[in-house]
């Protein structure tokens, strides 16, 4: 997300694909159902104002800063399953899950999870952080290059995407419809790893991706740095190779955490649960423990890749738990 300097023109249609939802579920990482959120249906304006309608894309790319860096967050789509579907809380009862919701005023009826990219211009590259969704997630899922060109961002101009995991809502976007690189121009990063165990172990799907940039992958690990002021933070369980990474300048700091936490609500008041996602549980649960205990201390500014838009927060501890507070919305 992030760019040069654009046009403000609305989004154009999100990327469609015939992808089934258990196909879908799959390359996220998921085992159980979910009813994906549908696109905005219309509705007739009202006869007294016809031209008054309220209904069409909701805004999907925000701009910000970091110390002297630009930095765009970009939305990607989203899905949704009901409470007694819901990934979190292996084993706990389903009403947990609902009571949990409640708690923190959030809905009750549907669990929502959004996907969000992040893009920052680091000297004379700009960075992306995962790719999104692609074609490989449906209709719900692969809005990023749309919602880039609203904010001024063609593929061409991303000339680094690192891939933090291996999960189809982070780097389904590599390809286009024609299994093509999306992004031409890009350099690919990938924790090492993540590379080896998924080469080894990956289904057909992962291994496609894989495979199309065979030779190109520039492997990397926890405590590199890399660009000016960007820094790889292992944080393995939700895959054996997910990182997380802080980008700092001018003495300010962004704290991107990935996919350490999934749920603004859940993940933040029930670290302990355990997360269908996740791989490797119980590492999961025990890096998800250490990191927000670590964000809850040291207080930095975060972006969260499945965060309510624009993804942008911290962390305070409540309790025995922690709780997501959202940064506010600024408009100049």
């Amino acid at each position: 997300m992030k760019h040069h300097h654009p046009s403000s023109t609305s989004p154009s249609s999100p990327l469609r694909s015939s992808v089934s939802r258990r196909d879908a579920l799959r390359l996220l990482g998921l085992g159980g159902t979910a009813a994906l959120l549908g696109a905005s249906t219309t509705r007739r304006a009202s006869a007294a104002a016809p031209e008054a309608s309220l209904v069409g894309a909701q805004p999907a790319h925000y701009r910000f800063k970091i110390g002297s860096l630009e930095a765009l967050a970009v939305n990607d789509g989203g899905f949704a399953m009901p409470p007694a579907d819901s990934p979190f809380g292996v084993g706990e009862p389903r009403e947990r899950i609902a009571e949990a919701l409640a708690a923190t005023l959030t809905p009750t009826d549907l669990v929502r999870l959004q996907f969000n990219v992040l893009l920052v211009r680091i000297g004379g590259d700009l960075v992306m952080i995962d790719s999104g969704c692609g074609n490989v997630f449906g209709p719900n899922g692969g809005r990023l290059i749309a919602n880039l060109a609203a904010a001024g961002v063609q593929p061409t101009h991303v000339t680094a995407i690192l891939i933090t995991h291996m999960h189809g809502d982070h780097f389904g976007g590599l390809l286009d419809a024609e299994g093509r690189p999306a992004f031409p121009n890009a350099k690919v990063f990938i924790h090492r790893v993540e590379h080896e165990h998924y080469s080894a172990q990956g289904d057909e799907g992962v291994q496609k991706y894989l495979r199309a940039f065979e030779g190109k992958w520039q492997r990397i690990a926890g405590g590199d740095k890399l660009f000016d002021g960007l820094e790889i933070v292992d944080a393995f369980g939700h895959t054996p190779g997910h990182f997380v990474l802080t980008i700092t300048s001018g003495g300010e700091q962004l704290f991107h955490m990935v996919d350490v936490t999934h749920h603004h609500a859940l993940s933040f008041a029930h670290p302990e649960w355990k997360l269908q996602f996740d791989v490797q549980s119980d590492a999961a649960i025990a890096t998800r423990k250490r990191m927000l205990d670590r964000l809850a201390t040291d207080k930095p500014r975060i972006f969260g890749a499945h965060m309510p838009f624009p993804a942008l927060g911290r962390v305070r501890r409540a309790g025995d738990a922690y709780e997501w507070s959202i940064e506010p919305w600024v408009f100049a």
